[in-house]
């Protein structure tokens, strides 16, 4: 049976989830829900988060009873660049290497503007299976505000049953295939050294590794003159693509990964 995929940030969106499976079908849907700790029951997001738990689990329910697809619901974080690249390489990765996805849509009408950008780096790694979309709205709760038939209460209770915007008529929402682009692709070497020093500093930015350590965590002797030639070469031109900071200390130079270097280091840890 072929294996279609879709992974869905939910937010404040009902019809536009629903809309994404009619117009990309799929047997399996990712329906990511946005994680936040409450602090207190003061928080003043409380009840927005509790709007948007609604939404998923309202989602959820549809998606069980109409049997048009499984549903998979995710708790992760999607206001932080980072966290939403993982979450999508995880899925992503494990749909390809355990499942043998046929094909994976990413549907990015529903969520920030930083995830957009997030699916849209991930996916240039595996443009092969991976492909996003957009539902394009024309009827949005908010504009209500401005029609005078139309009171508050109306409104609120439109916006709790449907989210940011919602399905009027077969016009309300048209699909809009995003292309996606192939990234460049780095020698193993180079991948190697991204790699490596991520997982040599877990993250750390500030944390600087040096190159005889680099070498060694690489496999190689670090006192062959032609393996630290070699490898030389290649930290140059990660440093000319701004992914590798350098620094001297006496005669040894010791290296860390830039911001641009840790996510390209995160996405192959899983595509690399």
């Amino acid at each position: 049976m072929t294996r279609k995929v879709q992974i869905a940030p939910v937010g404040f969106e009902y019809d536009r989830i629903i809309e994404g499976v009619v117009h990309h079908p799929c047997n399996i849907i990712y329906l990511l829900k946005s994680f936040k700790e409450l602090t207190n029951e003061a928080d003043p997001d409380k009840e927005m988060i509790e709007i948007a738990k609604k939404f998923v689990d309202k989602l959820y329910e549809h998606f069980i009873n109409s049997l048009i697809c499984t549903p998979i619901v995710i708790e992760t974080v999607l206001i932080q660049l980072e966290p939403i690249i993982e979450e999508l390489c995880r899925i992503i990765s494990k749909e390809i290497n355990e499942y043998h996805a046929d094909e994976i849509w990413i549907n990015v009408s529903t969520s920030t503007k930083l995830f957009v950008s997030a699916a849209m780096y991930v996916g240039s790694f595996k443009h092969d299976l991976v492909k996003l979309f957009y539902i394009d709205a024309s009827h949005y709760t908010v504009n209500d505000l401005f029609s005078p038939d139309i009171g508050k209460n109306e409104i609120k209770e439109k916006y709790e049953k449907y989210g940011i915007t919602y399905k009027k008529n077969k016009e309300s929402y048209k699909n809009v295939d995003v292309p996606v682009y192939p990234t460049e692709v780095l020698t193993e070497q180079k991948k190697d050294i991204l790699k490596t020093l991520r997982k040599m500093t877990n993250g750390d930015k500030g944390e600087m590794i040096t190159f005889m350590n680099l070498l060694r965590e690489l496999g190689h002797d670090a006192y062959d003159k032609t393996i630290k030639m070699k490898y030389g070469h290649h930290i140059k031109a990660l440093k000319a693509r701004n992914f590798i900071n350098e620094k001297t200390h006496g005669r040894q130079k010791k290296f860390s990964l830039t911001h641009e270097g840790q996510i390209l280091g995160l996405i192959l840890t899983y595509f690399g």
